[in-house]
């Protein structure tokens, strides 16, 4: 079958460029022709987002590695390329596709441009671990929902990549618990379709006994020069505990621009390739950062991981509480955290902080031992059953797209 793939690929955005590679990976391992449907809104990729020096390495993934149609625009544009592609398939998702930046980006993604069209018949729609990024529904209109409702309700086969998702789009959208399947996302599977050989010219980190710590941009810079103070010190200690273990400190930038600390013994230069930075991950001893793919990466590549968590809507006080090291009630709030969602029942809900700052109240010579006794028989185990399922769930709605032609 010949399936095109309509998720957020172009985003200057590690994890939405990843996820869209297995994904076609994934595919094509089944044998079926594989293109990711070429859409692009104008803030996919912008300076205002990313660093310039970063904007090539995303420019030439999307243009060079995925195999992506001619560009469109828009819905009507997406019909006309439907129809001259001859797609039997259109996978929607993975990533936050279902999210809500404005009703006309979200039509596009629940397939308005299809449903009531002579294409209707003949192209299947499946949903492909879409998610929605812990917001609400509720400032749509009735008739908004409605369509969105009944769009969904022609979709051959259906899930969420979350828990959230599913309950918010089953309760504010369907009425009733129409989408039963949680399905894992794409990026589990990734280290099977990694071939790329690790690009690192620095002979210190050949060794690859490093720790990568990565941070979200300038959180170095405070308004207050305590505080700043404060965080300098942390990853100077940082520094040291993995120094004297034997461990160098890396900087793996996100696209938005580095931390702004100083006290690393490498820090990856820009441009970062979306392979490259999956493969600076794989081979690190461990990972302490940001990102909800980046987390997926490590269970992906074997990777010990410490997530900070950014996500989610957290009490401004929780925030403060958290930079001095007071972590109360952590499994409580935030629930609509992807990485909440994520971890929970995986065994490795402890190796969370709710905040981008809780991990300056965390002592670094703790963090670095916790990481070193990580539990990697159970890692692996997460691994194989999330790639299990998600491999099960595509292949079912394959098949039911197959014996409804």
């Amino acid at each position: 079958m010949y399936i095109g793939i309509l998720t957020y690929h172009a985003p200057a955005n590690f994890g939405a460029n990843l996820q869209a590679y297995t994904s076609c990976r994934f595919f094509i391992s089944l044998g079926h022709k594989v293109k990711i449907i070429n859409y692009q809104a104008e803030d996919d990729i912008n300076k205002t987002y990313c660093d310039s020096r970063q904007i090539e390495g995303h420019n030439h993934f999307i243009n060079n590695v995925l195999p992506v149609t001619e560009l469109v625009y828009s819905g009507e544009e997406i019909y006309e390329l439907v129809k001259k592609e001859g797609f039997d398939i259109i996978a929607v998702g993975a990533d936050a596709v279902w999210n809500n930046p404005s009703y006309e980006r979200l039509s596009v993604f629940f397939c308005k441009w299809l449903f009531g069209t002579d294409l209707e018949q003949k192209v299947k729609v499946i949903a492909l671990s879409p998610a929605f990024m812990g917001a609400s529904y509720k400032g749509l209109t009735e008739e908004q929902k409605n369509e969105f409702r009944n769009c969904l309700l022609n979709f051959t086969c259906i899930n969420a990549r979350d828990e959230w998702t599913r309950h918010v789009i089953n309760t504010e959208i369907i009425g009733n618990v129409y989408i039963k399947l949680v399905n894992p996302d794409p990026v589990f599977n990734l280290n099977d379709y990694c071939d790329a050989l690790w690009k690192c010219e620095n002979p210190i980190i050949k060794s690859k006994k490093f720790f990568i710590l990565s941070l979200t941009a300038g959180i170095r810079n405070s308004t207050h020069p305590f505080l700043q103070k404060r965080k300098e010190h942390w990853v100077k200690r940082l520094k040291n505990v993995l120094n004297k273990k034997g461990y160098y400190l890396v900087e793996l930038p996100i696209p938005n621009g580095p931390s702004g600390f100083e006290d690393f013994d490498y820090i990856v230069p820009y441009p970062i390739d979306p392979i490259q930075w999956f493969l600076w991950i794989k081979n690190a001893k461990g990972f302490i950062g940001l990102r909800f793919h980046a987390v997926i990466s490590c269970v992906s590549a074997g990777t010990p991981f410490y997530s900070v968590d950014a996500y989610g809507h957290l009490p401004s006080l929780y925030r403060r509480l958290a930079f001095w090291g007071i972590h109360p009630f952590d499994s409580e709030i935030n629930k609509s955290s992807k990485i909440r969602n994520l971890l929970q029942g995986s065994g490795f809900e402890q190796f969370r902080i709710s905040s981008k700052d809780g991990i300056f109240g965390i002592n670094p010579s703790r963090l670095v031992n916790k990481l070193l006794k990580f539990d990697m028989n159970r890692l692996f185990s997460f691994k194989e059953k999330a790639v299990e399922l998600f491999s099960r769930n595509i292949k079912e709605a394959l098949k039911k797209c197959e014996t409804n032609e």
